[in-house]
């Protein structure tokens, strides 16, 4: 039977707990993000706090530091792995901003943002690139339609085999339902959590601050959590003449207009998409959502499978 070791403090465990969320994609930390990604502490703790407890007997037996960055005893080939994945992360980051520019010429895309492993740099050269999008409530398909059209035309939409480097557009939800809790998996969703907490907001008409209020459960589990501020580079936003331009379409497709391109848009796609989700939409799991509010297309969705590696990796340390 599983017991637990009372040997380590609080603070211990909240650090051996995030370091073994990341260990599993090869990503070791750096203190800083230790401190704002701290999983389930009693408390919050400060930097020193935490830099303290590293230095402990308890932590410095199974956790090693080289290059600013920790990881547990045994696993220094992360660091490079890291280092070349920000490298890989970067080129993708450029694919991601060419298609963002496009896409912000969109009348009703609210916030596009890189999530899962992109999301905090650590892509690998066979993987393709999650986006996010927050779009206006009532015209979710139709904004769907368009972007798909769009993407497909500048040849970077994935489908079928076409996997590497391309734009995967399987989530997708309306500005009046950020709050992400009703896709967490019982009792606990590390994943999401992260997810949620390194989700890039690359093209943002001020959602993001909207997205994090609606999911403030965050503060349960990461309660040194902050909010990304990205830097210009890593930005896209709007011009005079796209602020011109969706200003025109939002007014042209106001009302009855836009309810009936939003009417048509689904029923031309909901059969492909059908087609596409097959049995997975039968399935009554938060794999696969097709709703007014939320079009998430995730057949295979491993958050069951991490969450089993992660909890595996806490019982071996004897924590939970």
């Amino acid at each position: 039977m599983y017991k637990e070791n009372n040997n380590f403090s609080n603070l211990e465990k909240a650090i051996l707990r995030v370091l073994a969320f990341f260990d599993i994609f090869d990503y070791p930390l750096t203190l800083v993000e230790i401190h704002k990604w701290l999983y389930l502490p009693d408390k919050p703790y400060s930097l020193y706090d935490i830099n303290q407890a590293l230095e402990s007997d308890n932590l410095t037996n199974r956790i090693s530091v080289k290059k600013g960055f920790y990881f547990f005893a045994g696993r220094e080939s992360i660091i490079k792995i890291r280092l070349d994945r920000y490298q890989i992360a970067e080129k993708k980051f450029k694919i991601a901003l060419k298609t963002i520019f496009w896409l912000r010429w969109l009348a009703f895309i609210k916030m596009i943002g890189i999530c899962n492993n992109a999301g905090y740099n650590n892509a690998s050269s066979h993987s393709d690139i999650d986006f996010f999008i927050v779009v206006r409530k009532g015209r979710l398909w139709w904004s769907r339609l368009l972007i798909t059209l769009v993407t497909t035309f500048l040849g970077i939409r994935r489908h079928d085999k076409k996997v590497v480097d391309r734009v995967c557009l399987s989530f997708y939800v309306a500005d009046d339902h950020l709050n992400l809790t009703d896709i967490s998996l019982p009792p606990t969703d590390p994943y999401l959590v992260y997810w949620v907490a390194t989700l890039m907001p690359i093209y943002d008409q001020g959602v993001y601050k909207n997205f994090l209020q609606a999911n403030s459960w965050l503060d349960l589990y990461l309660p040194n959590f902050y909010d990304t501020t990205l830097n210009s580079r890593r930005q896209i936003k709007d011009s005079q003449y796209t602020k011109f331009s969706k200003g025109v379409d939002r007014k042209v497709l106001a009302g009855t207009v836009g309810n009936l391109l939003e009417f048509f848009a689904k029923i031309l796609q909901i059969g492909r998409v059908k087609k596409y989700l097959g049995s997975s939409l039968d399935k009554n799991n938060t794999n696969v959502i097709v709703n007014t509010s939320m079009l998430k297309f995730h057949k295979i969705d491993r958050r069951d499978y991490y969450r089993s590696i992660w909890q595996k990796k806490l019982n071996d340390l004897e924590i939970v």
